[in-house]
């Protein structure tokens, strides 16, 4: 198992190391394997603990939509594309968090929370993106609901498992956040790349804190 856990840190370590020196083809290859790796350490971890984690088909599914949208986006002509495949990879992961069971009333309480994060991470961006922000709008809808599935979705009593995988979906919406930043002004070479730094790093946590929440709950299941 350590193994399976030593290879993704590798590896997230090469492509950050990449990003800071400018190694496109490198960080361009490494940004490839990040999210199988981590889902092989997630499988391998669960595995060896014998934890049953429910649908995993469907969550396999999610990272083989990440990990298209990870290549995808590496092609500027593609760059709509690869939004498009994350959009049906958090369909997938609320339906997900969803199958084993919700709260409508914690749903509402969580639309309400993503309305304000939408306000403060969202809204100030799209306005640099007029005319054309709509498809930027429509994506995050989809982030926003990953966050209230996640928030409405049953955990038992396992609140500190809820509140890593809530803490994965935040981090998820600040990287995406950053890539319409990116997308909507013209930056410096030195702040893309201090961005490109800042959104690997929240998107690798947002799906490392996902799945330990996911870990967590099928755990005391």
């Amino acid at each position: 198992m350590a193994l399976y856990i030593a290879i993704p840190i590798v590896i997230i370590a090469i492509h950050l190391i990449a990003i800071k020196k400018e190694w496109r083809e490198v960080k361009s290859v490494s940004k490839v394997f990040l999210i199988p790796y981590i889902f092989l350490a997630f499988s391998a971890v669960t595995g060896s603990l014998n934890i049953r984690v429910p649908h995993m088909g469907l969550l396999m599914a999610v990272m083989a939509f990440y990990t298209l949208g990870d290549l995808l986006l590496e092609f500027n002509k593609l760059f709509t594309y690869g939004g498009l495949s994350f959009a049906i990879g958090h369909i997938l992961y609320s339906a997900f968090f969803l199958l084993d069971g919700y709260s409508m009333g914690l749903g509402l309480i969580f639309i309400g929370i993503w309305v304000f994060i939408y306000i403060f991470l969202f809204e100030p961006e799209l306005k640099f993106a007029r005319p054309n922000s709509t498809k930027y709008l429509i994506y995050a809808v989809f982030v926003m609901i990953l966050g209230v599935a996640v928030g409405a979705a049953d955990f038992g009593s396992n609140w500190f498992a809820k509140i890593l995988a809530f803490a994965g979906t935040l981090s998820y919406a600040f990287s995406d956040a950053l890539v319409i930043i990116r997308q909507c002004r013209d930056e410096s070479k030195q702040e893309k790349t201090e961005d490109d730094l800042l959104i690997m790093v929240t998107y690798i946590g947002a799906n490392i804190l996902l799945l330990a929440g996911i870990t967590l709950r099928c755990m005391l299941a």
